[in-house]
């Protein structure tokens, strides 16, 4: 078993459709999602869901095996404080990461920023990629991204305690839009649709919450 913080997971996607499969263990379907840690380790892992149920900046522990094509299928994977619950309270820990203070980083701002950027850079990849469109060099794929950030951050306040649930509400909302371009129907074809698209998702989610809305 090993373990690690997730940093960023991504859709799967094989010719503009995003990966699936019949699970042979139970018959459900599985969604393909490309998984990176925070100390380098890369894999691909599946989920139920079409968003990936564990956000960036997760503590987990996971199983790592290596499949033919050479790529690692991680599987089993479990944040650590339901996983490992003994060593938690043995290093003082309450669910997020914590400093050699004890002190929780899960809604440390940095920490949040890092994260909220370096997710609006592959959502930035994947609206190219689902629009057809080539972007001329990394910085387009930055540029976007930083209008996609602009846009998650908003106008949260660093000292909510609730920043990083209301950042990570918002880049799973540009990610679902993003992923929802291959249906014409909805007519996302451009930033401004993306994020008119995200603000609809985002919606919805205010009826289980009485934080204040966006």
């Amino acid at each position: 078993m090993s373990q690690g913080v997730i940093k960023i997971v991504t859709p799967q996607m094989i010719g503009g459709v995003h990966r699936s499969w019949i699970n042979k263990y139970n018959g459900n379907l599985n969604y393909g999602f490309n998984i990176v840690f925070e100390d380098g380790t890369t894999g691909i892992c599946g989920s139920e869901k079409t968003s990936y149920p564990l956000p960036a900046g997760t503590e987990v522990t996971y199983d790592i095996t290596r499949s033919n094509n050479g790529s690692n299928n991680i599987t089993k994977i479990k944040r650590l404080e339901f996983a490992m619950p003994e060593y938690l309270a043995a290093n003082g820990k309450n669910g997020g990461n914590t400093g050699g203070n004890g002190k929780s980083s899960y809604n440390d701002p940095t920490t949040v920023k890092k994260i909220g950027f370096s997710m609006c850079q592959s959502i930035s990849r994947m609206f190219f990629a689902g629009t057809g469109r080539k972007p001329r060099n990394l910085e387009d794929i930055n540029g976007l991204a930083g209008i996609f950030y602009n846009w998650t951050v908003g106008d949260t306040l660093e000292t909510d305690p609730h920043f990083r649930d209301q950042v990570s509400r918002r880049y799973y909302a540009l990610q679902l839009a993003v992923e929802c371009i291959p249906f014409p129907g909805l007519e996302i074809s451009s930033k401004e649709k993306v994020i008119e698209a995200a603000e609809n998702f985002l919606q919805p989610l205010m009826a289980f919450s009485d934080e204040p809305q966006f």
